[in-house]
Protein backbone atom coordinates (compact mmCIF):
# COMPACT_ATOMS: atom_id res chain seq x y z
CA UNK A 1 0.00 0.00 0.00
CA UNK A 2 2.82 2.35 0.85
CA UNK A 3 4.43 1.77 -2.56
CA UNK A 4 1.09 2.34 -4.36
CA UNK A 5 0.51 5.56 -2.40
CA UNK A 6 3.94 6.86 -3.38
CA UNK A 7 3.29 6.12 -7.06
CA UNK A 8 -0.10 7.88 -6.93
CA UNK A 9 1.52 10.85 -5.20
CA UNK A 10 4.16 11.08 -7.93
CA UNK A 11 1.49 11.02 -10.64
CA UNK A 12 -0.40 13.73 -8.79
CA UNK A 13 2.72 15.92 -8.60
CA UNK A 14 3.40 15.48 -12.32
CA UNK A 15 -0.22 16.31 -13.15
CA UNK A 16 -0.10 19.43 -10.99
CA UNK A 17 3.20 20.55 -12.54
CA UNK A 18 1.83 20.09 -16.05
CA UNK A 19 -1.32 21.99 -15.19
CA UNK A 20 0.61 24.83 -13.55
CA UNK A 21 3.17 25.18 -16.37
CA UNK A 22 2.70 28.23 -18.61
CA UNK A 23 1.05 27.39 -21.89
CA UNK A 24 2.97 28.29 -25.07
CA UNK A 25 0.67 29.69 -27.71
CA UNK A 26 1.00 28.01 -31.10
CA UNK A 27 2.66 30.14 -33.76
CA UNK A 28 0.20 31.99 -35.96
CA UNK A 29 -0.53 29.76 -38.95
CA UNK A 30 -0.79 32.69 -41.37
CA UNK A 31 2.56 34.09 -40.28
CA UNK A 32 4.13 30.65 -40.55
CA UNK A 33 2.84 30.36 -44.11
CA UNK A 34 4.20 33.80 -45.02
CA UNK A 35 7.64 32.88 -43.71
CA UNK A 36 7.50 29.62 -45.66
CA UNK A 37 6.32 31.22 -48.89
CA UNK A 38 8.61 34.26 -48.62
CA UNK A 39 11.92 33.01 -47.21
CA UNK A 40 14.54 35.51 -46.06
CA UNK A 41 18.29 35.07 -45.92
CA UNK A 42 20.28 37.02 -43.33
CA UNK A 43 24.04 37.02 -43.95
CA UNK A 44 26.19 38.49 -41.18
CA UNK A 45 28.79 40.98 -42.37
CA UNK A 46 30.08 42.23 -39.03
CA UNK A 47 29.00 42.54 -35.43
CA UNK A 48 25.40 43.81 -35.48
CA UNK A 49 25.29 44.12 -39.29
CA UNK A 50 23.56 41.74 -41.73
CA UNK A 51 22.61 41.72 -45.40
CA UNK A 52 19.02 40.64 -45.94
CA UNK A 53 18.16 39.01 -49.26
CA UNK A 54 14.80 38.00 -50.66
CA UNK A 55 13.69 36.95 -54.14
CA UNK A 56 11.04 38.45 -56.39
CA UNK A 57 9.76 36.81 -59.57
CA UNK A 58 8.54 38.90 -62.48
CA UNK A 59 6.35 37.15 -65.07
CA UNK A 60 8.45 35.04 -67.41
CA UNK A 61 11.69 35.73 -65.55
CA UNK A 62 13.89 33.91 -63.08
CA UNK A 63 13.72 35.03 -59.43
CA UNK A 64 15.54 38.32 -58.84
CA UNK A 65 17.46 38.59 -55.55
CA UNK A 66 17.06 41.90 -53.75
CA UNK A 67 19.31 43.09 -50.91
CA UNK A 68 19.11 45.42 -47.95
CA UNK A 69 20.79 45.88 -44.57
CA UNK A 70 19.89 45.16 -40.96
CA UNK A 71 21.84 47.08 -38.31
CA UNK A 72 21.47 46.80 -34.54
CA UNK A 73 22.27 50.29 -33.28
CA UNK A 74 21.97 50.37 -29.51
CA UNK A 75 18.30 50.01 -28.64
CA UNK A 76 17.29 50.46 -32.26
CA UNK A 77 17.16 47.93 -35.08
CA UNK A 78 17.51 49.79 -38.38
CA UNK A 79 16.32 48.25 -41.63
CA UNK A 80 17.80 49.64 -44.83
CA UNK A 81 15.22 48.89 -47.54
CA UNK A 82 12.47 46.34 -47.06
CA UNK A 83 11.95 43.23 -49.09
CA UNK A 84 10.49 43.41 -52.60
CA UNK A 85 6.86 42.87 -51.60
CA UNK A 86 4.57 43.53 -48.66
CA UNK A 87 4.26 39.93 -47.48
CA UNK A 88 7.97 39.39 -48.04
CA UNK A 89 8.64 42.43 -45.83
CA UNK A 90 6.44 41.00 -43.07
CA UNK A 91 8.48 37.80 -43.32
CA UNK A 92 11.66 39.88 -43.17
CA UNK A 93 10.55 41.81 -40.08
CA UNK A 94 9.78 38.55 -38.27
CA UNK A 95 13.12 37.07 -39.31
CA UNK A 96 14.99 40.12 -38.02
CA UNK A 97 13.14 40.01 -34.71
CA UNK A 98 14.00 36.32 -34.29
CA UNK A 99 17.67 36.96 -35.14
CA UNK A 100 18.23 40.08 -33.04
CA UNK A 101 15.68 39.55 -30.27
CA UNK A 102 14.29 43.03 -30.95
CA UNK A 103 11.79 44.46 -33.44
CA UNK A 104 12.78 46.83 -36.22
CA UNK A 105 12.29 50.44 -35.08
CA UNK A 106 13.61 52.47 -38.02
CA UNK A 107 13.66 51.99 -41.79
CA UNK A 108 15.61 53.81 -44.48
CA UNK A 109 14.12 53.64 -47.99
CA UNK A 110 16.80 54.36 -50.60
CA UNK A 111 14.61 55.32 -53.58
CA UNK A 112 11.08 55.17 -54.94
CA UNK A 113 11.10 51.98 -57.05
CA UNK A 114 8.97 49.03 -55.98
CA UNK A 115 11.94 46.87 -54.97
CA UNK A 116 12.60 49.45 -52.23
CA UNK A 117 9.13 50.75 -51.32
CA UNK A 118 6.90 47.68 -51.70
CA UNK A 119 7.03 46.87 -47.99
CA UNK A 120 6.81 50.38 -46.59
CA UNK A 121 3.10 50.16 -45.71
CA UNK A 122 3.71 47.00 -43.69
CA UNK A 123 6.57 48.73 -41.88
CA UNK A 124 4.59 51.87 -41.09
CA UNK A 125 1.66 49.77 -39.91
CA UNK A 126 4.01 48.29 -37.30
CA UNK A 127 5.00 51.78 -36.15
CA UNK A 128 8.44 51.80 -37.77
CA UNK A 129 9.88 55.28 -38.37
CA UNK A 130 10.73 55.79 -42.05
CA UNK A 131 13.49 57.98 -43.52
CA UNK A 132 13.86 58.75 -47.23
CA UNK A 133 14.62 61.44 -49.80
CA UNK A 134 11.96 64.19 -49.86
CA UNK A 135 11.03 63.36 -53.47
CA UNK A 136 10.54 59.65 -52.82
CA UNK A 137 6.91 59.72 -51.60
CA UNK A 138 5.63 61.72 -54.59
CA UNK A 139 7.72 59.76 -57.11
CA UNK A 140 6.48 56.47 -55.66
CA UNK A 141 2.85 57.60 -55.71
CA UNK A 142 3.16 58.85 -59.28
CA UNK A 143 4.58 55.49 -60.36
CA UNK A 144 1.81 53.60 -58.57
CA UNK A 145 4.10 52.18 -55.88
CA UNK A 146 3.54 52.27 -52.09
CA UNK A 147 4.52 55.73 -50.88
CA UNK A 148 6.27 56.43 -47.56
CA UNK A 149 4.38 58.75 -45.24
CA UNK A 150 7.51 60.63 -44.17
CA UNK A 151 10.76 61.92 -45.67
CA UNK A 152 13.80 63.98 -44.71
CA UNK A 153 13.96 67.53 -46.08
CA UNK A 154 17.69 67.78 -45.24
CA UNK A 155 18.46 65.20 -47.95
CA UNK A 156 17.08 67.31 -50.78
CA UNK A 157 20.34 68.71 -52.17
CA UNK A 158 23.06 66.55 -53.80
CA UNK A 159 25.98 65.71 -51.51
CA UNK A 160 23.83 66.14 -48.39
CA UNK A 161 24.17 63.84 -45.39
CA UNK A 162 22.26 63.11 -42.20
CA UNK A 163 22.60 60.74 -39.25
CA UNK A 164 20.06 58.05 -38.39
CA UNK A 165 21.41 56.79 -35.10
CA UNK A 166 25.08 56.05 -35.79
CA UNK A 167 24.44 55.41 -39.49
CA UNK A 168 25.09 58.04 -42.13
CA UNK A 169 22.54 58.48 -44.90
CA UNK A 170 23.69 60.42 -47.95
CA UNK A 171 22.15 61.74 -51.13
CA UNK A 172 25.02 61.82 -53.62
CA UNK A 173 22.87 63.16 -56.44
CA UNK A 174 20.91 61.46 -59.21
CA UNK A 175 22.03 58.15 -60.64
CA UNK A 176 20.00 54.96 -60.94
CA UNK A 177 17.09 57.18 -59.88
CA UNK A 178 16.80 60.86 -59.13
CA UNK A 179 16.30 60.14 -55.42
CA UNK A 180 18.79 57.32 -54.77
CA UNK A 181 20.41 57.32 -51.34
CA UNK A 182 23.39 55.44 -49.94
CA UNK A 183 23.97 54.38 -46.33
CA UNK A 184 27.27 54.04 -44.46
CA UNK A 185 27.81 52.02 -41.26
CA UNK A 186 31.01 53.47 -39.73
CA UNK A 187 31.38 50.84 -37.02
CA UNK A 188 31.67 48.09 -39.64
CA UNK A 189 33.02 50.06 -42.63
CA UNK A 190 30.01 48.85 -44.62
CA UNK A 191 28.65 50.97 -47.46
CA UNK A 192 25.21 50.18 -48.82
CA UNK A 193 25.12 51.49 -52.36
CA UNK A 194 21.62 50.25 -53.15
CA UNK A 195 20.66 50.26 -56.81
CA UNK A 196 23.12 53.07 -57.56
CA UNK A 197 25.83 50.39 -57.45
CA UNK A 198 25.81 47.27 -59.60
CA UNK A 199 26.66 43.86 -58.14
CA UNK A 200 29.93 42.01 -58.67
CA UNK A 201 30.24 40.51 -62.13
CA UNK A 202 27.14 42.26 -63.49
CA UNK A 203 27.52 43.29 -67.13
CA UNK A 204 24.67 45.80 -67.54
CA UNK A 205 23.29 48.88 -65.80
CA UNK A 206 19.95 47.17 -65.25
CA UNK A 207 16.77 49.21 -65.27
CA UNK A 208 17.66 52.67 -66.53
CA UNK A 209 14.12 53.96 -67.15
CA UNK A 210 14.51 56.59 -64.42
CA UNK A 211 18.30 56.85 -64.53
CA UNK A 212 20.28 60.04 -64.97
CA UNK A 213 23.10 58.64 -67.09
CA UNK A 214 24.83 62.01 -67.37
CA UNK A 215 25.17 62.59 -63.62
CA UNK A 216 25.29 59.03 -62.27
CA UNK A 217 29.09 58.87 -62.61
CA UNK A 218 29.60 62.15 -60.75
CA UNK A 219 27.38 60.93 -57.93
CA UNK A 220 29.35 57.69 -57.62
CA UNK A 221 32.69 59.48 -57.67
CA UNK A 222 31.47 61.60 -54.77
CA UNK A 223 30.42 58.47 -52.86
CA UNK A 224 33.84 56.89 -53.41
CA UNK A 225 35.64 60.05 -52.27
CA UNK A 226 33.36 60.49 -49.24
CA UNK A 227 33.64 56.91 -47.95
CA UNK A 228 37.19 55.80 -48.84
CA UNK A 229 37.39 53.61 -45.72
CA UNK A 230 34.51 51.39 -46.80
CA UNK A 231 35.69 47.79 -46.81
CA UNK A 232 32.42 46.13 -47.82
CA UNK A 233 30.05 47.52 -50.45
CA UNK A 234 26.56 46.05 -50.73
CA UNK A 235 24.58 46.56 -53.96
CA UNK A 236 20.80 46.59 -54.23
CA UNK A 237 20.96 43.38 -56.28
CA UNK A 238 23.61 40.72 -56.66
CA UNK A 239 26.87 40.02 -54.89
CA UNK A 240 28.75 42.51 -52.76
CA UNK A 241 32.48 43.22 -52.74
CA UNK A 242 34.49 46.35 -51.92
CA UNK A 243 34.84 49.77 -53.54
CA UNK A 244 35.63 47.96 -56.79
CA UNK A 245 31.84 47.75 -57.25
CA UNK A 246 31.78 51.50 -57.75
CA UNK A 247 34.61 51.25 -60.27
CA UNK A 248 32.71 48.51 -62.07
CA UNK A 249 29.56 50.62 -62.24
CA UNK A 250 31.56 53.59 -63.52
CA UNK A 251 33.01 51.36 -66.23
CA UNK A 252 29.51 50.29 -67.29
CA UNK A 253 28.45 53.92 -67.45
CA UNK A 254 31.47 54.72 -69.60
CA UNK A 255 30.63 51.85 -71.94
CA UNK A 256 27.02 53.01 -72.18
CA UNK A 257 28.14 56.53 -73.03
CA UNK A 258 30.54 55.23 -75.68
CA UNK A 259 27.83 53.08 -77.23
CA UNK A 260 25.49 56.05 -77.30
CA UNK A 261 28.14 58.17 -79.02
CA UNK A 262 28.84 55.46 -81.57
CA UNK A 263 25.18 55.11 -82.53
CA UNK A 264 24.43 58.82 -82.75
CA UNK A 265 24.04 59.99 -86.33
CA UNK A 266 26.39 62.70 -87.55
CA UNK A 267 24.72 66.07 -88.06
Amino acid sequence: MLKQSLILSCFALVACSAADAPKVAPKDAFLTKIQTDYPVTLSKLAENVWVHTTNYTLPGQSPIPSNGLVVVDGDDVILVDGAWGELATISLLEKVKAETGKPVTKMIVTHHHADRTAGVDAAEWQGIEVFTHPDTPSLAAKAGFPAPNTSVAALEEPKSRIKVGNLEVAYPGPGHASDNLVVYVPSAAVLYGGCAVRGAGVKTLGNTNDADLENWGESLNWVKATYPKAQIVVPGHGKGANLSLIDGTLALLSEAAQTSDDTTEAP
